[in-house]
């Protein structure tokens, strides 16, 4: 692979000094002097004035400065930015100048210039590695070659493969043969050659343009963008656009004075990963989850189209034409990326010069952290206004922010006042035995909170640590930091079935509601000497109901019931919960049965004259079931008749033949007109039990209609 590194370097050394020589001679009579560029680098500059920061992970850049006549500004991204700049760039000439094009160097995709090189390297194990299928694909290039045992000039014949066999091992190595003008046939061995000079122009624009394929695939290049503008005098542009950048971050403190009540502290924490200091900017934060993505735009995509092949021969031969048709083929691919990363640390600040020398004002011994947050005292003055925008929330920071690149500023954005108590928060799914100390916390401000993280003071003492979710104005969260030692709480769960609540008929089903109850008492022990105030979550079950002898809770959420009670100092509650599963069990009164009946006295859902009625129901289904009983027997009797006449039928049909049975033929005659007349009074009687069987179905069918418990 060395070998292959230094060849291609030898390759593409002669032409990349020819080339940088014509550079180096090329004169543009137009190109400004450099005294001249940098006046006009001073005036066209387009500073950051404003930031947003989303918390998707997306920042809105605002550029703003002052151009004059034809100005050009150039502004330099990563190559992961470009995408999501040419997606959202805005571009503004506040005075009476003309915005020009906005261009950007760009260039061919990788695969579309590999294409036109008329080789490729894929480095292989062995001697001479991939430099020797380099010169395979070669063949007819006219090179110089020097080696350990001299120079020569030629064309490129061949590479050749020998193996070497010896008593130890067996190499294989590679011979470039080349042939000299004059017909002199020469053998390397690329194991001794020392380099391989190309003398044509094409073939070393050729090594050359891989060279810089490959490294342009290799390397994340910056991007310049380039912004026109045509007008006349000094006038105001802007340039915006969308970039990826951290997600700003949210931490807050609370301060728990000697009642309980809650002083609120909030700080945001931004990143500036970029390469360009953020001087003096308007700094805005947005809480919200607006949709972003990355859609590949600065990469030229081609359209591949189909290669027809030419004709071998072109002679004009007669043409035999068949049904119309033809054939062909092509295929087309590309790829896209993006990626990028940063990270940043420190402190900002909006001061350009060092800080003013400390001041001999330090609180008194007397005066504590929390009593001159509440009072106001501690010198951290809030930066930030919130305002709604839709369905995102802003935080406007108000006096301008300086954060320099690669470093991160802490920003207070809230601090205020909020309503809340320190209460403890039972919840059995998290512990068993203890409570989690914590506060009920009251949004009273018009601000909405991003979550994060939250750290509370307890009077004069760190008291823990908790995370918040996302809290809107007047919307109320318990937040929890530490275990309550003080409390302690058990439960005992009972559970039963209550008696029929409802007994009714319906469509002719008979139908008993009942509830399954099910009770759980909390045990409650205030172990200290100061009242303690208790919220008791108990899960929200789905179609399970509070029964009325249940107090009421104080809140209620999508999964919990809140309980709150209030002990005071070393006492004991029980505090029962009863819910409620309503539940039904139904009976057909057209299938209602005696076992049925005997269950429903036995649980006293019905009274006597219900009870009569079903007694009556009960019979005529028993009159029904017994006819239909009857029918079954007449049928299965008739179906052995005419089975039993088919039998005769067929034996009369063979006694016919022989005149000594006539008296057996007589006998079947006879019993064949007994099994008609009873076939007759059988029809008659299917009819009557059909007719009764209707009669009572009717009558059936009024009952259960007109049914009515009593």
């Amino acid at each position: 692979m060395k070998k292959l590194i230094v060849l291609l370097l030898v390759l593409v050394c002669p032409l990349t000094g020819f080339m940088q020589t014509v550079r180096n001679k090329r004169v543009t009579p137009s190109q400004p002097s450099p005294s001249t560029q940098r006046a006009s680098d001073a005036v066209n500059q387009l500073p950051i004035r404003r930031v947003i920061l989303y918390s998707n992970g997306v920042a809105y850049i605002e550029r703003r400065g002052f151009v004059s006549g034809n100005a050009e500004v150039n502004l330099s991204f990563k190559q992961s930015q470009v995408d999501d700049v040419l997606k959202s760039m805005v571009v503004l000439d506040l005075g009476q100048g003309k915005i020009g094009a906005v261009s950007y160097n760009s260039s061919a995709p990788i695969s579309s210039r590999m294409a036109e090189i008329p080789f490729s390297v894929n480095p292989v194990s062995g001697d001479g590695g991939g430099i020797s299928s380099v010169l395979s694909q070669l063949q007819g290039a006219k090179v110089v070659v020097t080696s350990t045992k001299g120079t020569a000039a030629g064309s490129i014949l061949t590479i050749e493969r020998k193996t070497i066999k010896t008593e130890k091992e067996t190499q294989v190595t590679s011979v470039l043969v080349i042939a000299s003008e004059s017909g002199e046939i020469s053998s390397f061995d690329l194991a001794d050659v020392k380099s391989v000079k190309l003398i044509e122009d094409g073939t070393q624009r050729d090594i050359n343009e891989f060279a810089n394929a490959t490294a342009s695939a290799r390397r994340l290049d910056a991007k310049t963008i380039t912004v026109t503008s045509q007008g006349t005098g000094q006038r105001e542009m802007v340039v915006s656009y969308t970039i990826a950048a951290p997600i700003w971050k949210t931490t807050y403190r609370v301060v728990l004075d000697a009642e309980g009540k809650p002083f609120f502290q909030g700080w945001a924490i931004v990143d500036n990963v970029s390469d360009e200091d953020w001087q003096n900017v308007q700094l805005s934060l947005v809480s919200g989850s607006p949709v972003s993505f990355i859609q590949n735009l600065q990469k030229p995509l081609y359209r591949y189209r189909p290669i027809i092949p030419i004709p071998e021969d072109l002679n004009l031969d007669p043409q035999i034409y068949d049904a119309e048709g033809g054939s062909g083929s092509g295929g087309g691919f590309g790829t896209g990326y993006s990626n990028g990363t940063g990270s940043g640390n420190g402190m900002g600040s909006g001061d350009d010069g060092p800080p003013p020398p400390p001041q001999a004002n330090y609180m008194s011994v007397q005066t504590s952290i929390s009593d001159a947050l509440v009072n106001e005292q501690g010198g951290v003055q809030t930066a930030a206004t919130g305002s709604e925008l839709g369905d995102l929330f802003e935080y406007k920071i108000g006096n301008p922010v300086t954060v320099t690149r690669n470093r991160s500023a802490l920003i207070p954005i809230v601090q205020t006042k909020m309503d809340g108590e320190r209460v403890s928060i039972y919840n059995e799914a998290s512990r068993e035995d203890r409570p989690m100390g914590g506060m009920l916390l009251t949004n009273t401000s018009p601000l909405t909170f991003e979550g994060g993280s939250l750290t509370v003071l307890d009077r004069d003492a760190y008291a823990g640590e908790a995370l918040m979710e996302r809290l809107k104005p007047k919307e109320q969260r318990l937040i929890s930091f530490a275990l309550d030692l003080g409390t302690r709480v058990s439960t005992e769960v009972v559970g039963d079935s209550r008696p029929a609540q409802l007994v009714k008929v319906a469509n002719g089903v008979f139908q008993v509601h009942y509830f399954k109850a099910e009770k759980k008492i909390y045990r409650l022990a205030n172990q200290t000497d100061r009242e303690k105030i208790i919220y008791i979550e108990h899960p929200l079950r789905k179609d399970w109901g509070l029964a009325d002898e249940t107090a009421k809770p104080a809140i209620v959420t999508d999964r919990y019931y809140r309980f709150r009670v209030v002990l005071k100092p070393f006492e004991k509650a029980e505090i029962p919960i009863v819910e409620r599963q309503g539940l039904m069990d139904s009976y057909s009164l057209g299938n209602f049965s005696g076992d049925q009946l005997k269950l429903f006295v036995a649980r006293n859902y019905i009274n006597e004259a219900t009870r009569s009625n079903l007694e009556a129901l009960i019979n005529l289904r028993a009159q029904i079931a017994a006819i239909a009983a009857k029918e079954k027997s007449l049928d299965e009797e008739i179906e052995r008749i005419e089975t039993d006449q088919k039998r005769l039928r067929e034996n009369i049909e063979a006694l016919a033949k022989t005149p000594e049975a006539k008296t057996l033929i007589a006998r079947y005659i006879e019993k064949a007109g007994e099994q008609e007349t009873r076939l007759e009074e059988m029809e008659k009687e299917r009819k009557a039990l059909a007719a009764q069987r209707d009669q009572l179905t009717a009558q059936q069918a009024a009952e259960i209609r007109n049914f009515e418990i009593k």
